[in-house]
């Protein structure tokens, strides 16, 4: 019989039970353009974690559209829905996401696991920070078929790019971003959770030194978007040593093709047609920012097509990796 727990509850009831233990924490996001959840789970304090759930998510589960890992972070795009019948074998395939439910204000994902995958899907999410409630379906243990459903608070993500801030003397623009994002991050309902730099075009005759844009990632409670727009523009114009600062901000995750093909031609020549990069933010509806100049549009563009690819991001464009002899 299916039993419905808080997460207090639930740690009361496995104590002293030595094979379930607590994951950090589980986050999830909604893109409501890409009509996608965005599910986020630390696996536990530390460096680096397994990767057994970003392996078998994409395998078993049809919802599951992407899967990577961050360190101890698995970090899994999702398509809402009922999967009629997960692949699960033993050893070979033992966990994945049966349903994802977005309902208001929550985000519910159904896992299921066998042996001990059905012990991290029906107990371990349960406990984790973040976790409102869980729905014991399937109790789990030993070859047990384990599965519930974990209920979520739902958030929205957001991108800001940021470029042109610093000038000859003075100033670093992933610096100040990432002071910016720390002074209106509050860890429950607004959430500093990404910092991406974007190597651009490396031969830009007016760069400055190195010629990098940045780009933050928010997760955010629906509603609170407008406040950090605001917060982040202000603080900006106060703070920027330079005349051509913009900034750009898409709502959502999932970063357009088309987007991504500008960042390609921008990281490789020269770019300057700025009525160009006007309309292509007007075209994917992303907003742009003057805070003291249209210069920086460009670059924060830019920073904003690579924010979900860091380490591409910030390495030297094609070609140019060969033209410094080490």
């Amino acid at each position: 019989m299916p039993k419905t727990y808080a997460p207090e509850e639930l740690k009361k009831r496995f104590k002293k039970v030595n094979w379930v233990f607590a994951y950090e924490e589980l986050l999830a996001a909604y893109d409501e353009k890409a009509k996608l959840v965005m599910l986020i789970e630390d696996y536990m304090k530390g460096v680096y974690a397994e990767a057994w759930r970003v392996y078998h998510f994409p395998r078993t589960s049809p919802l599951v559209k992407y899967a990577k890992r961050e360190g101890t972070k698995s970090i899994f795009y999702l398509k809402e829905g009922t999967a009629k019948k997960l692949r699960l074998v033993p050893s070979f395939a033992p966990i994945g996401i049966k349903q994802v439910i977005v309902s208001g204000n929550e985000i519910k994902i159904l896992y299921s696991g066998l042996g001990g995958g059905g012990v991290s899907a029906a107990y371990c999410r349960g406990l984790a920070k973040g976790v409102k409630k869980i729905k014991v379906v399937n109790e789990a243990g030993g070859n047990q078929h384990g599965e519930a459903m974990v209920t979520l608070p739902r958030y929205h993500h957001m991108i800001i790019g940021i470029d042109d801030t610093d000038n000859e003397k003075e100033g670093a623009t992933y610096a100040l971003a990432h002071n910016i994002a720390l002074a209106i991050s509050n860890d429950k309902n607004i959430r500093y959770i990404s910092h991406t730099n974007t190597q651009l075009y490396p031969e830009n005759p007016s760069k400055t030194k190195n010629c990098m844009s940045t780009s933050i990632g928010f997760l955010v409670r629906p509603g609170l978007e407008d406040k950090i727009i605001k917060f982040f523009a202000k603080e900006l114009k106060a703070k920027t040593l330079s005349q051509n600062t913009a900034m750009v901000v898409l709502r959502g995750f999932f970063i357009p093709e088309k987007l991504k093909l500008f960042s390609r031609r921008l990281r490789t020549k020269f770019f300057t047609n700025l009525p160009y990069a006007k309309r292509l933010a007007k075209e994917l509806n992303l907003e742009c920012h003057i805070i003291t100049g249209e210069k920086g549009l460009i670059g924060a563009l830019g920073a904003v097509s690579m924010h979900d690819n860091p380490d591409l991001a910030a390495s030297l464009p094609p070609g140019f990796d060969k033209m410094v002899k080490w």
